[in-house]
């Protein structure tokens, strides 16, 4: 039996520890103040213009407390948090609400007591990691004084007589709450036993605050309380890690909020060491996304000697905080650490006064594998059509990804590429090959993504449409006469052609096509679709290019640190409106070097980015960048 009780306890552990999901704890979050203490609410999304230092002005590291403003319980019910455990629970157990006799803590936002078949037990939420800590505590203290004993589990078992009671917290829907539970009657290890079963339908397993500062965090931290030794201190997170990275000098604070109220806090920090005189330096992290989160927003600092870095990341639904401080050197490597990438500009070239040299791709993949997109679309057309795999009369050309099949008379054929060039490589060595094989070309040549084609008394169809953040490729074979509307089907629940990707504004009939970048030693890989050429008015060099959403931004961010890194200099932006009716400006920027002049910008185009790069003299780059957005 003693060894029955063993292995319960340690499932419990594993289950708590499962449950916070936290490799490093939290720091603790102070509730008393100073005598004068400086708040810092939430604030709107932008920084003042009247942030800036007084010329002169010693910088001074910033004090006070950072905190967004009051949750809007409306968005983020400690209610609902409550009530989604009890459904669960009750999807196992015979589910009562009514008093019980267990210890309540104190200033939960929600509770819940009652009954599950012969267990008693309470729910209670709490906003934060600290919070659920200090309950988690008094009711351990109670216990203690009713002269419970511990019983294993990891400190969460507590026995009295013929009574046990446990108590853990668990992470749901943005708070943290407070499991208390107590059986009686039956031996101990039948009461443990109990207890572990109950156990398993309160918890989850997912993402939570402990695993985006633990699980989710590429650098270890020594935990320490370097920032109210400075007077910064934190409130309102979700869960907090705080100390020196480990290997390095950096002081670190990682803080964990809810969707948006991170950004608020960033926004004060930012704000606050431009008033305390830090000035604000160019620094590019080339890498914004990895396999959990993305970047949102980044800034550095320098002052006395003194680095400082900030940024906001969007994790698992959550945001985290990133504050660094310390040597300049450090902190960049201790950021390359967190996005765990290698620089895709540090290979880069210059020649002269010319452009860098090398190959600007993005750092993150497309969020849809290509074999992903024939089994979508395969998956719809399925409910219409009964397809079957095998083999097809329809010459072979290489794709990323293909797939063969017959429904009712009609062969097909779909391949998926990457964007349009290689769709149009492949789409003419196709062409050789039917012509070989005796088809006629039977189109027009005026649409220079689809081909028919006719030979005896079958037709062939080749047509290509943007899904998925690829190039999808229809082939089609069938009888001349063959009443069969698989054709039409896919084509009408597509997404857009290529050619209509560059149908905003006369972009397209003012650029005349000349692969000029290559001449330069300027590549460009991973975009769905490219023009480059001059330009029209202005009579700049211009190359246009189409990426996946997020994916422009990684590309501009290199191009952006190229620049800087060769010698150009950063020039005032030129004055663009920041959207017409189907782009939206992210960010831009202009540069200067020998006479010459570049203009970068990113914006986005429905579900994509468009990345323009203008090269030239310093007129005539300024007015093709405005030229873009008539």
């Amino acid at each position: 039996m003693r060894r029955i009780k063993l292995i319960v306890s340690l499932i419990l552990i594993v289950l708590i520890t499962v449950s916070n999901g936290c490799i490093n704890s939290p720091r603790e979050e102070k509730t008393e103040s100073p005598v004068i203490e400086t708040a810092h609410e939430g604030v709107d999304e932008h920084i003042s213009e009247n942030t800036f230092p007084l010329e002169g002005a010693k910088a001074t590291f910033p004090t006070g407390t950072f905190r967004p403003k009051p949750p809007d319980w409306f968005s983020y019910s400690p209610e609902y948090a409550v009530l989604d455990v009890v459904s669960r629970v009750s999807e196992k157990y015979n589910v009562t609400e009514s008093p019980v006799n267990i210890p309540r803590p104190p200033r939960s936002l929600s509770s819940f007591t009652g009954t599950a078949n012969d267990t008693e037990f309470g729910l209670f939420a709490y906003p934060n990691s600290t919070a659920v800590k200090e309950a988690m505590k008094h009711v351990v203290e109670l216990l203690r004084e009713n002269g419970f004993q511990p019983a294993g589990g990891g400190g969460t078992l507590w026995e009295r007589g013929n009574e046990t009671y446990t108590a853990f917290y668990t992470y749901e829907r943005y708070f943290y709450v407070l499991f208390v539970a107590r059986t009686a009657g039956g031996s101990a290890e039948e009461r443990t036993e109990r207890l572990s079963r109950f156990a398993w339908s309160i918890i989850t397993i997912g993402p939570n605050p402990g695993k985006v500062l633990g699980l989710f965090l590429p650098v270890k931290v020594a935990e320490g309380n370097w920032s109210e030794e400075r007077g910064l201190r934190f409130s309102g997170y979700l869960d907090a890690l705080e100390g020196t990275v480990e290997g390095t000098n950096v002081s670190a604070v990682f803080l964990v909020y809810r969707p948006r109220e991170g950004r608020e806090v960033y926004l004060q920090l930012k704000e606050a060491f431009l008033r305390n005189s830090w000035v604000e330096e160019e620094y590019i992290n080339t890498n914004t996304r990895d396999p959990v989160g993305h970047l949102v927003a980044s800034d550095y600092f320098e002052a006395n000697g003194s680095g400082v870095y900030i940024e906001l990341v969007d994790v698992a639904g959550m945001e985290r905080l990133t504050l660094l401080f310390g040597d300049e050197s450090e902190i960049k490597e201790t950021v390359r650490e967190l996005w765990e990438w290698d620089d895709p500009t540090a290979s880069l070239l210059t020649e002269g006064n010319g452009l860098p040299r090398g190959t600007f791709r993005p750092a993150s993949g497309r969020g849809v594998r290509p074999g992903t997109v024939i089994s979508m679309v395969l998956d719809d057309l399925r409910k219409d059509f009964n397809i079957t795999t095998g083999f097809v009369d329809i010459p072979e050309v290489p794709a990323a990804a293909w797939y063969t099949g017959r429904t009712g008379d009609v062969e097909f054929m779909l391949l998926v590429y990457p964007n349009a060039t290689a769709y149009l490589t492949a789409l003419d060595e196709l062409t050789k090959k039917l012509l070989a094989e005796g088809w006629e070309r039977t189109d027009d040549g005026r649409e220079p993504y689809a081909r028919t084609f006719a030979r005896d008394s079958d037709t062939l169809t080749v047509f290509v449409q943007y899904r998925y953040n690829h190039y999808l490729a229809i082939v089609v074979k069938k009888p001349r006469y063959s009443t069969s509307d698989f054709f039409w089907h896919v084509v009408g629940t597509g997404g857009a052609s290529p050619g209509e990707l560059l149908s905003f504004g006369k972009l397209r009939n003012d650029v005349k096509p000349w692969n000029w970048t290559a001449e330069e030693g300027l590549e460009f890989d991973g975009y769905i679709y490219k023009l480059e050429g001059n330009t029209s008015p202005g009579g700049a060099r211009a190359a246009v290019l189409f990426y996946p959403y997020g994916l422009g931004r990684e590309v501009y961010l290199q191009l952006k640190k190229a620049f800087l890194e060769t010698g150009w200099a950063e020039r005032d932006y030129v004055e663009l409106p920041s959207h017409d009716e189907r782009r939206h400006l992210v960010a831009n920027d202009l540069f200067e070097k020998s006479g010459k002049a570049v203009y970068i910008e990113v914006s986005t185009y429905g579900d994509m980015d468009v990345l323009i790069l203008l090269y030239g003299d310093k007129s005539s780059v300024k007015i093709s960048a405005r030229a873009m957005w008539e």
